[in-house]
């Protein structure tokens, strides 16, 4: 009876030994597969990580050209206006979460350079930097046509400057190959447009001719 018992105890554990055996195997195949996983996971998340950083360099590098072409085209009227001394520069930067976008004005002096925000100019300068602005955002934007109206731009410039106006809205114009209507009391800008149109009024009634 005691040697049955005996048999019986050592059947039961060595089946509890190989039930542990059998369970552990199990668990070492799971943890294989489950590093296999694990592996193959760090493989894709560096292979976005890398396309990611990709586009981003992409994104980055247009994003640059056209932040310099802005800059040459803007400070090009500048110049043309009041002088060789003036440049414009785009500042990007991130406020409350969201991108931001300054615009510069920048003068180089003897001393250095002087920047100063387009606010702290007057009306003149600010049509100056805003009219190639509003012009090139039309031309980015596949829903708009190349055409422009604009409304008494450069109203408050002084008559020494504005034959240089002219010049460059007609040269800025001609190169962007866009259709402008411009609406103006100075002469100087009117002498120089395709097509006039005179706006009078007669007792009461507005009235055009060529």
């Amino acid at each position: 009876m005691q040697s049955m018992e005996i048999r019986q105890e050592h059947q039961r554990r060595s089946g509890d030994l190989t039930r542990k055996r059998n369970e552990n195997s199990l668990l070492r195949r799971q943890m294989a597969e489950q590093e296999r996983r694990i592996l193959e996971c760090a493989e894709t998340l560096g292979v976005v990580r890398q396309a990611t950083e990709f586009l981003e360099g992409v994104a980055n590098s247009r994003r640059g050209a056209m932040k310099h072409r802005i800059e040459d085209v803007v400070t090009e009227a500048v110049r043309l206006i009041y002088g060789t001394d003036y440049r414009v520069e785009l500042i990007y930067g991130v406020k409350n979460n969201r991108s931001s976008l300054e615009i510069e004005m920048v003068r180089d002096i003897p001393e250095g350079e002087v920047r100063r925000e387009i606010g702290g100019y007057g009306g003149g300068m600010a049509d100056t930097i805003s009219v190639p602005l509003r012009l090139l955002v039309l031309l980015g934007s596949k829903q708009a046509a190349r055409l422009c109206v604009l409304d008494e731009c450069w109203k408050h410039m002084d008559n020494e400057r504005i034959e240089n106006v002219a010049e460059f809205l007609r040269m800025l114009i001609e190169r962007l190959g866009m259709q402008v209507f411009f609406f103006t009391h100075h002469e100087l800008i009117r002498d120089r447009a395709d097509k006039v149109f005179i706006v009078s009024e007669t007792n009461g009634r507005s009235m055009v001719k060529t």
